[in-house]
C-alpha cells in the first residue's frame, strides 16, 4: 500500500534496498516489539499480586490470558496472509493500535475491581475480554513485522535478522519489569498498564506515518487462499517446526504464568513486594535471552535443528533449577538459564520455518509461527494454574521438564527439520569478524 505521507527529503528518505538492520525500517519495527515486550512483561509481573488483591483465584492468572491466546491462534494466520495482500505497514499499525486499546481496557477493569464496582465472576470476565482484544487484533503486528523482515533478507541472513527483531521483544521484557516495579511502588499497580497503552498508541502512529512500504500489494486475492494458508500446517516443510513451536509455547505459558505465584509462595511475599521480585526474575530471564540472541547466536553458526535441541535442553535445566531453588538468588539463576535456552530455541524454530517456505508464502508462514507461539497459552492454564492449585507448586514445572526433554529428542531425531545453517556470514558485511 503506498505511503500516505508526503515525500521525504533525499537525506531522510529510507533506502528500500538498504540492509534491513541498518535503516529506519528495522528501527521502527524494533521499537514496536520493544513496546509489546515491555507491556507483556509488565502485565505478567503485576497479574499475580493483582488477582490476589482483587480476591480472584490463583488459576485466574492463566485463564485471563487463555481467550486472548485462543483468538491469537486463529487470527494470526489471517493477519499474516492479509499482509501479503495489502502490505505489511497497515497490518502492523493496526496490531499496535489494538494493543493500546487492550491495555487501556485492562487497566480500566482493574480500577473497577479496586473500587468495588466489579467483583467476582463479572470482574474476571471483564479482564478476560479486555485482554482478548490483544489476541484478536493485536496479533496482527508480529506476523506483519516478521514478513517485512523476510521480504528484505536472504535465506542466509534471515535467522539472524529475525533474532535481532525478537531481541527487541526481549529488551522490552528485560527493562519492562524493572520499570514496572518502580512505578508500581510509587504509583500503584495500575499505572504501568496505562503507560504502556500510551506508548503503544504512539508506536502505532509512528509505524503508520514513517515505515516505508515498498512491497506492492496483490491486485486480487485468489479464491481458496485462506485454505492454502492453513494447509501449510500439514506441509512437510514446516509441520515439524510448528509441532516444536507449539510445545515451546506450552512450556513458556506454564513457566511464565506460575513464576509469580511460585516466587511469592516460595519466598513468602505478597502485593508490591511480590510484583518487585517477580519483575526481577523476568528481567534476568529477558537479559539472558537478549545476550544470547545479540552476542552468542551470531557466533555459533548452528542450524535450526541444533539451536532447537540445545535450547530445549537448557530450558529443561533452568526449570529443574527453579524446582530446587531455595532462595531468590537461585530463582534468578534458574531464570537466567531459561532465558539462555529460549534465546536459542525460538530463533531456531522461527528461522527454520521461514527458510522452509517460498517467498510468496512468507506472510502465511509468519502468521502460523506467531499463532503457534500463542497456541500453548490456550492449554497452559490447565497445566499451570489448575495443576498449581490442585496438586502443588512443583507439579506444573515437572510437566514442563518432561515436555522439554521430549522436545530435545524430537529436535535431534526428526527428519523433517532442515539441518542447514541459515545465518551464515556475508562477505559484504564489514561487521562480521
Amino acid at each position: 500500500m503506498p505511503d500516505s505521507q508526503p515525500p521525504l527529503p533525499d537525506a531522510a528518505r529510507a533506502d528500500p534496498n538498504a540492509p534491513i538492520g541498518r535503516n529506519r525500517q528495522f528501527r521502527l519495527l524494533f521499537i514496536c516489539l520493544l513496546v509489546i515486550g515491555a507491556g507483556n512483561s509488565m502485565l505478567l509481573a503485576v497479574a499475580p499480586p493483582l488477582v490476589r488483591e482483587l480476591n480472584l483465584p490463583d488459576s485466574s492468572v492463566g485463564w485471563i490470558f487463555s481467550l486472548s491466546a485462543l483468538l491469537w491462534v486463529f487470527c494470526s494466520p489471517y493477519w499474516g496472509r492479509l499482509s501479503d495482500r495489502v502490505g505489511r505497514k497497515p497490518i502492523a499499525a493496526l496490531g499496535l493500535a489494538a494493543y493500546a486499546v487492550s491495555m487501556a481496557a485492562f487497566g480500566a477493569m482493574v480500577m473497577l475491581g479496586q473500587f468495588g464496582i466489579l467483583t467476582g465472576f463479572g470482574l474476571f470476565v471483564g479482564l478476560m475480554l479486555a485482554r482478548s482484544i490483544f489476541g484478536a487484533f493485536g496479533s496482527a503486528s508480529s506476523p506483519a513485522a516478521q514478513a517485512y523482515i523476510a521480504d528484505r533478507t536472504s535465506v542466509y541472513e534471515r535467522t539472524g535478522h529475525l533474532a535481532g527483531l525478537t531481541s527487541a521483544f526481549a529488551l522490552g521484557q528485560a527493562f519492562g519489569p524493572a520499570i514496572c516495579a518502580a512505578l508500581a511502588a510509587w504509583l500503584g499497580l495500575v499505572f504501568p498498564i496505562g503507560l504502556i497503552a500510551v506508548l503503544a498508541a504512539g508506536a502505532a502512529f509512528a509505524v503508520w506515518r514513517y515505515l516505508p512500504e515498498n512491497t506492492p500489494p496483490k491486485v486480487e486475492r485468489p479464491r481458496g487462499e485462506w485454505r492454502q494458508s492453513l494447509a501449510l500446517i500439514n506441509d512437510r516443510r514446516i509441520s515439524a517446526y510448528l509441532v516444536y513451536g507449539f510445545a515451546l509455547s506450552v512450556v513458556a505459558g506454564v513457566t511464565v504464568q506460575v513464576f509469580g505465584l511460585f516466587t511469592m509462595d516460595r519466598l513468602g511475599v505478597a502485593g508490591e513486594d511480590g510484583a518487585e521480585l517477580t519483575a526481577a526474575g523476568f528481567m534476568v530471564n529477558a537479559l539472558a535471552l537478549l545476550a544470547t540472541q545479540m552476542a552468542v547466536l551470531p557466533r555459533l553458526q548452528m542450524g535450526p535443528r541444533a539451536l532447537m535441541a540445545w535450547g530445549a535442553g537448557l530450558l529443561a535445566l533452568g526449570v529443574g533449577i527453579q524446582i530446587a531453588a531455595p532462595s531468590l538468588g537461585a530463582l534468578l539463576v534458574a531464570q537466567a538459564v531459561q532465558g539462555l535456552g529460549a534465546g536459542l530455541a525460538r530463533p531456531g524454530f522461527t528461522g527454520g520455518a521461514s527458510v522452509a517456505v517460498r517467498p510468496h508464502e512468507q506472510g502465511a508462514a509468519a502468521g502460523l509461527v506467531v499463532a503457534t507461539n500463542g497456541a500453548g497459552f490456550v492449554f497452559s492454564p490447565l497445566i499451570g494454574g489448575v495443576a498449581y492449585e490442585r496438586f502443588g507448586m512443583n507439579v506444573p514445572l515437572i510437566i514442563a521438564v518432561a515436555l522439554l526433554i521430549g522436545m530435545t529428542i524430537f529436535a535431534l531425531r526428526s527428519r523433517r527439520l532442515r539441518n542447514i545453517i541459515v545465518d551464515g556470514p556475508s562477505p559484504t558485511d564489514p561487521t562480521n569478524p
